[in-house]
Order: structure tokens, then C-alpha cells, then sequence
């Protein structure tokens, strides 16, 4: 229709076809165990007492597993269309996600060049700074799809390399194979407090009514500085107090007196107890959290990386609180695992093209997700680092899921629902590095 838009969800694509491929196997197999019954010792047995009805049968089961519609012939076909839909999504995602902008600045900033180093040389080297950092910048989010095949493949260390192949979590550097996590320092995993901070929400009177606005309070924790967590206690008709715990996401690269920063992050990825996590305990103490609680976590970043983490310490998920349902948007957590038998539910939004969420060098399966464990995958490339990881992405991107078919969403929605009912208390807390005295 003229003036519509047609959104290609690729992510969708490569989900179906990868799903097709395991059916195409499964056809397969089920095809050389129907194949199997034409030998079996009942078939010869029959074959003495009705040796024409036993020779039909046999060809009826031959016909069933590898004749032109059987099994064998069916799983082929669609093993084709599986690696031919994989292709065509390859194709038009990689012309789609092409860097043509970028590229063509940084063309016409050479062809100009002579010229203007000679009228404004301190221009062009600023321009020429900018647009190859540009094109770098965007060359990030088109190759970040790719991150985990190209570290197993090419990672100068083999013992990084084995861990990617065998989805471990990060523990070593990609180049040395140097142990991570006692390079973290001494602040980042033995620090960590709290104090209420003076920013007060306007949302903290009600409930979140979606995924969507979850992570829309997530942002707007990022946009104060001085508010990092924040805790809500919602209680609904039937009386039972519950929280939902926001976590923002890192804010700075430098090092800072909080355990936002790039050290912080790094500590959360290789560690599971870090100043951070030291700082969410602290804050859901001082909030007058009951033990054994039902708590929703949701986080950002490095906040959706300390939810997981935490819901994999059985001192916490089961010990302090009941961790009932993580949402972590555009966070490394695909090797990290809630407490068994906590019943945690996960659910992790991630963009394709965001390179943080690959930051611990393992993809999340395409297939057998569960209401357990469910990431959400879809490709949107800003062409800017900073632009695909951003919250207000992820938001926007988790308020469509509001009105997904899929079964598996709509159950995770559901088990959110006990959160977004009733009436709504919040404290917001500011971290810091050191320990209170």
C-alpha cells in the first residue's frame, strides 16, 4: 500500500528457520527408525503365515520412510527451505544493516581531502576524525550479530575459545587466557552501600502496567544521577505484599564512586557477588523487605547482569527473597543460570545489533525456549553504539510485546501480572562504592 511501512523482523526469520531445521532432522530420524519396522523380527515372522501380506506391508513402511512423500523425502525438503530462508535473511539483513551513510561521508571527506589540507588542516583532520569514528562506530553494531562466532573462531586464546564453544560463562581474556575475576579490584566486589536518595518519582504511586513501562522507569533512574535503585511495594486485592526491584545500567566509562562504570560492569560479567550486588541487598534491607517475599527483578545493562546474579545465589533467591520472574534488557546473561528449583522465571530482551549484549561471548539457543527461560531477540541497528543499547530502544521494542501472539510472552505477562496490581510504595536509592562505617 502506498505510504505503509513493511518491518521485516529478521530475528523472527532466522528463529523459524532454524526451528524448520530441527524438524527437517527430527523427520529424519523418525524416517530411519520407520524404515528399521520393514526388518523387524514380527514382520518375518508374519512373512511365513502371509508372505504377500507382510511383502505389502513392507513396502507401505518403505514407501512411509523413504518413498517420494515419505519422511526422508518431507525432513529434506524442508532441511532445503530452512537453509534457503537462512540465506535470504542473511542477504537482505546484511544490504538492510550496511553502514552506506557513514561510508559515504568518510568517501567524500577523502576525495576532499587534498583540498582542504590546504585551506583548513585542522578542519579535516577533525572531520576525519569524526567520520571514520563513524564509520567504526557503525561497523560495531553490523558485525555484533557475529560476535560469537568470530571470537570461537579467531580468539588468540584456546582456552577462551573452548569456553565459547562449550557456552560457559566468561571467566578468561579472549587474547591471554588470564583468569578475569582477580583483576577485578578490591572496590568493585567488596565494597558497596546505600543511601535513600531525594529524587522522587512520579511513577512511584502506582504499579507498572507492562514490560514496556518497566523498563520506561529503568530510563528514567538513568536519566537522575543520583538514583540507581529503586524499590516498589505493591500490594494487591488479596492483601500479599510484593516488590519489584529496578536496576539501572552502567552510566560511565570512567571510573566513578559508584558501581555504575565500566569496572562495575566487568566485575558483575565474570562475578556473581560484586559491590552491586552488595548494594541491591542492602537496599531491599533498608526498604523493609519481608524474608521470603516474591520479588520481580528488573534491570538494565549491568542492572539486568546483577538481576541474574543474584538470582542465582541461593543466599538470596530462596534465602533472603523469592526471586519469581527476572526482565534483563540488553544484558550478557545468556550463560548465567537462576537457582535450580527456585522456579525463577527469566526473560531477556536483547538486540541483535547491540554489542553489549554479546559482551560474554554466548548466544542464547534459537529454539526449545521455555516460560522458564525466554529471550526475546530482534534486530534494530542505530548505526551508533550507544543507540542500540539504549533503554528508550528496548522500551519501545518491549511496549510491541504487549500485544504479542506468541504463547510463551503471553505467559510471561501473566506471571507479571500479580506485580501490576495494587496499590504502590517506592524508595529510590543511590550506591556507592564503599562500605557504609
Amino acid at each position: 500500500m502506498s505510504g505503509s511501512t513493511v518491518v521485516v523482523d529478521y530475528e523472527e526469520l532466522t528463529r523459524m528457520s532454524s526451528v524448520w531445521g530441527e524438524a527437517a532432522a527430527a523427520m529424519a530420524r523418525m524416517g530411519f527408525h520407520v524404515a528399521a519396522l520393514a526388518g523387524s523380527s514380527q514382520l518375518l515372522a508374519n512373512a511365513m503365515f502371509d508372505p504377500m501380506g507382510a511383502t505389502r506391508a513392507e513396502a507401505g513402511i518403505l514407501r512411509a520412510a523413504v518413498g517420494p512423500h515419505g519422511l526422508a523425502a518431507l525432513g529434506a525438503s524442508l532441511a532445503v527451505d530452512s537453509v534457503l530462508l537462512k540465506a535470504v535473511v542473511a542477504k537482505e539483513q546484511y544490504v538492510d544493516d550496511l553502514p552506506v551513510h557513514q561510508v559515504a561521508a568518510l568517501e567524500r571527506w577523502l576525495v576532499a581531502l587534498p583540498l582542504q589540507l590546504a585551506l583548513d588542516p585542522a578542519r579535516a583532520v577533525r572531520d576525519g576524525t569524526r567520520d571514520t569514528s563513524a564509520v567504526a562506530n557503525a561497523l560495531i553494531g553490523y558485525a555484533a550479530p557475529h560476535t560469537q562466532t568470530l571470537l570461537e573462531l579467531f580468539a588468540p586464546s584456546l582456552l577462551f575459545r573452548f569456553d565459547v564453544a562449550e557456552h560457559r560463562p566468561l571467566s578468561v581474556d579472549p587474547v591471554f587466557g588470564v583468569p578475569l575475576a582477580p583483576l577485578i579490584p578490591h572496590s568493585e566486589r567488596a565494597g558497596g552501600s546505600v543511601s535513600i536518595s531525594r529524587y522522587t518519582p512520579t511513577w512511584g504511586d502506582r504499579p507498572v502496567s507492562s514490560i514496556g513501562s518497566m523498563l520506561d522507569r529503568v530510563g528514567d533512574l538513568e536519566d537522575q544521577p543520583a538514583a540507581s535503585i529503586a524499590v516498589q511495594r505493591v500490594v494487591g486485592t488479596d492483601g500479599t505484599p510484593r516488590y519489584v526491584v529496578v536496576l539501572s545500567g552502567m552510566r560511565r566509562m570512567m571510573n566513578t564512586s559508584d558501581p555504575e562504570d565500566l569496572l562495575g560492569s566487568g566485575a558483575a560479567v565474570v562475578r556473581t557477588t560484586t559491590s552491586y550486588t552488595t548494594c541491591v541487598r542492602e537496599a531491599i534491607d533498608a526498604a523493609l523487605v519481608p524474608r521470603g517475599a516474591e520479588v520481580l527483578l528488573v534491570g538494565h545493562s549491568e542492572g539486568g547482569i546483577v538481576a541474574m546474579d543474584l538470582a542465582g545465589d541461593p543466599a538470596f533467591n530462596g534465602g533472603r527473597v523469592r526471586v519469581q520472574q527476572v526482565v534483563a534488557a540488553g544484558s550478557p546473561i545468556s550463560s548465567k543460570r537462576a537457582v535450580e528449583g527456585s522456579g525463577t522465571r527469566v526473560l531477556s530482551i536483547e538486540n541483535v545489533n547491540d554489542i553489549v549484549t554479546h559482551l560474554d561471548a554466548a548466544d542464547p539457543p534459537a529454539t526449545r525456549q521455555s516460560l522458564q527461560r525466554l529471550t526475546y531477540r530482534f534486530a534494530d541497528d542505530e548505526h551508533d553504539i550507544v543507540g542500540s543499547h539504549s533503554v528508550s530502544l528496548y522500551a519501545r521494542q518491549a511496549a510491541a510485546l504487549a500485544a504479542s501472539p506468541n504463547p510463551l510472552i503471553i505467559g510471561v505477562q501473566a506471571g507479571l501480572r500479580p506485580f501490576m496490581e495494587g496499590s504502590a510504595t517506592t524508595t529510590v536509592f543511590t550506591m556507592h562504592d564503599r562500605r557504609t562505617p
